[in-house]
């Protein structure tokens, strides 16, 4: 599984458990120390300091699961295209920004990938800020 713009590594941690690999990216050095200061207890994650755009094309593990979650101006085109270059099956997009979600959503059907969902979360309440959490699929070629 890949945990791209990672953080802290809420979401690859949680999912550890239940997954062979974990691979966490993230650009945030001192981020990425408290991610493998959360995963101490953890032995099946793998973390890479630097841009998702830079390190995807470098992976050898095939990955058949992804999930990111970029900031608010949404995937760099290079690292969309490396995302989808490495042809998970399954894509976990999550997004402060449905603007950008939304062009993202494009560019990735443009690589073959369909939206199977989309669930608007309201993490801050009586504001317009807006979370989405949008589940993509690789369509069978």
């Amino acid at each position: 599984m890949l945990d791209a713009y990672s953080g802290v590594g809420l979401f690859g941690l949680t999912l550890a458990p239940r997954v062979a690999r974990v691979i966490e990216i993230e650009e945030n050095p001192d981020a990425l120390q408290n991610a493998q200061t959360n995963a101490a207890d953890l032995e099946n994650l793998e973390f890479h300091l630097g841009r998702v755009e830079a390190i995807l094309p470098t992976l050898k593990t095939k990955i058949d699961l992804a999930l990111v979650d970029p900031p608010r101006a949404g995937m760099d085109r290079f690292a969309l295209d490396a995302l989808a270059a490495q042809e998970p099956r399954v894509l976990a997009y999550v997004s402060c920004d449905p603007a950008t979600l939304a062009r993202d959503a494009a560019r990735l059907a443009q690589h073959g990938y369909a939206l199977e969902s989309v669930q608007p979360i309201d993490l801050f309440p009586q504001t317009y800020h807006i979370e989405c959490v949008a589940a993509f699929r690789r369509a069978a070629v």
